[in-house]
């Protein structure tokens, strides 16, 4: 079984609003919708299990049945940290060694049919797998505070982003490996590392936005009336 978990836990300070960003509408429809329609239109996701902020369940459950998310059959309440959120949404899935975990942000609505099955395939394959794009600014480090003195090398580079994945398998080793170490990282993909394991990359996309700030939504609005021209490859 394909899992998809996603991350509504939490609230989203850096927007700016009075509710949390995953339920602020663009075009009358919230952006967890958004997020959670194009889950169910995927052949490759089987299961939807959602970890949402606390005392917001109602209201998810109440959107879900009006856009008739059916892949939807549980909702879990977040922790204190993505940390925590991400770990109770995991350990509810009772998943098989073999089933398939995406975890995805609920606030990336624009997330590709193709980087979801290309994660799925992935994982199958290596046991875990993360959605990465290149870098194409020059990248610099920060060698003080307000300055650089130091141009990295970007083909050695890549944009993190969720979806990520693990199985069922790797996720219990996983958590037992991290308790044994005192680890806690947000990221399954930055934990993994931690612990030893390599991660392996799978097919992202520069549409896959996180909305963070009022900007972004101003994005995220556009890139929905978007078309590509007939003409570019």
């Amino acid at each position: 079984m394909h899992i998809a978990l996603v991350l509504a836990g939490g609230s989203g300070s850096r927007m700016g609003q009075d509710i949390p960003k995953q339920f602020i509408h663009v075009n009358n429809r919230p952006i967890i919708i958004y997020t959670l329609a194009m889950l169910q239109a995927q052949a490759c996701i089987d299961r939807i299990v959602v970890v949402c902020v606390e005392g917001w369940e109602q209201v998810l459950r109440g959107y879900a049945a009006q856009f008739n998310i059916t892949k939807l059959t549980d909702i879990v309440p977040g922790g204190g940290t993505r940390y925590d959120s991400t770990r109770r949404g995991m350990e509810a899935l009772q998943a098989a060694d073999d089933d398939v975990i995406v975890v995805h942000d609920a606030v990336r609505p624009l997330v590709t049919a193709e980087s979801l099955a290309d994660v799925v395939r992935v994982c199958a394959q290596y046991d875990n797998a993360m959605a990465v794009i290149d870098c194409v600014d020059t990248m610099y480090a920060r060698t003080t505070p307000t300055a650089t003195s130091e141009v990295v090398e970007r083909a050695n580079l890549v944009r993190g982003q969720t979806p990520e994945a693990v199985t069922g398998r790797r996720m219990r080793e996983m958590y037992a490996r991290a308790d044994a170490q005192g680890l806690q990282l947000d990221s399954i993909s930055a934990l993994q590392n931690a612990l030893g394991w390599e991660i392996h990359f799978a097919q992202g996309s520069p549409r896959n936005l996180k909305l963070t700030r009022v900007e972004d939504i101003d994005l995220f609005k556009a890139l929905l009336v978007t078309e590509r021209e007939e003409w570019l490859k």
